[in-house]
């Protein structure tokens, strides 16, 4: 479970990796007319990996959480403050895939994914080290 746990996440925030430093300056470059369908394409193929991977981390990051054995000081702490970083990620990732697609938000969105991402990782790191103490 945690290396699906791993591998759900890796997927999730790369592919707003993708999507914002390398989709959205191709997206940009395009004539004005076909932008809009451009990032609608993208959406769309984009959806069915962004909610089985939604899915994956959630399932697998509970089962994480509800086997463990123990947990030192300050654990739920930052476990806490990456769960709200999950939670924007997942409503912020849900609504990038679903609203109707405006390339100049897709781009601050995907970005703010990113961040959100890359600040749970760390955390996530954090947390393992907490752990192996």
């Amino acid at each position: 479970m945690r290396w699906i746990h791993i591998a759900s996440v890796v997927a999730l925030i790369g592919g707003f990796i993708y999507a914002r430093f390398v989709l959205a300056p191709v997206i940009a470059s395009a004539a004005p007319a076909q932008q809009n369908s451009l990032a609608a394409a993208a959406q769309s193929a984009f959806r069915p990996l962004l909610f089985t991977v939604i899915a994956t981390v959630l399932i697998s990051g509970i089962y994480n959480y509800a086997t463990k054995a123990s947990f030192p000081p300050t654990y739920h702490m930052w476990m806490g403050i990456k769960l709200l970083l999950v939670l924007h990620i997942a409503a912020s990732a849900i609504l990038y895939s679903v609203r109707p697609p405006n390339p100049a938000k897709s781009s601050r969105t995907a970005l703010s994914i990113t961040i959100s991402g890359l600040a749970a990782i760390l955390i996530a790191n954090y947390l393992r080290y907490l752990s192996l103490r």
